[in-house]
């Protein structure tokens, strides 16, 4: 301890994360492989690191060294799974005629016609069914 301060010594660390689907790497300058993989799980947040952090400067380290470190790792993989398709736009369709629109009502008039007739005879049959329930057993 020199005048109040503490000199500790910084490294670099070269470490590849997981980022949006991608691997990236980056290098980190920490105290230890520790610090270096606590500091990029505080920023990019857990589970991102891909391959732990390989100390790459240090006294005796040069870029010559970095460089063929860098050339060494894993190469960067592009985003998992293709991109949804884009939903097919509506076609807008022409507004029927006059003529066309009164036979479409006519038709729907004559379903719903055939409908009404349908529950009518039903509710004639009920009736009748009843008034003969009503004839046999109120007799005795």
């Amino acid at each position: 301890m020199c005048g109040g301060v503490i000199n500790i010594c910084m490294n670099k660390y070269l470490v590849t994360l997981h980022i949006q689907g991608q691997r990236v790497k980056t290098a980190v300058e920490a105290a230890s492989a520790i610090h270096a993989r606590l500091l990029c799980q505080y920023q990019f947040g857990m589970g991102c690191i891909a391959v732990p952090p390989k100390l790459i400067e240090h006294d005796g380290y040069d870029e010559a060294e970095l460089e063929q470190l860098m050339d060494s790792w894993p190469d960067t993989i592009k985003p998992i799974g293709p991109k949804p398709p884009k939903p097919a736009a509506i076609k807008p369709t022409k507004p029927p005629s006059p003529e066309q629109m009164r036979i479409t009502q006519l038709k729907a008039n004559v379903d719903r016609q055939r409908e009404v007739l349908q529950r009518e005879r039903d509710h004639q049959k009920r009736q009748r069914a009843a008034e003969r329930m009503r004839a046999n057993f109120g007799g005795h």
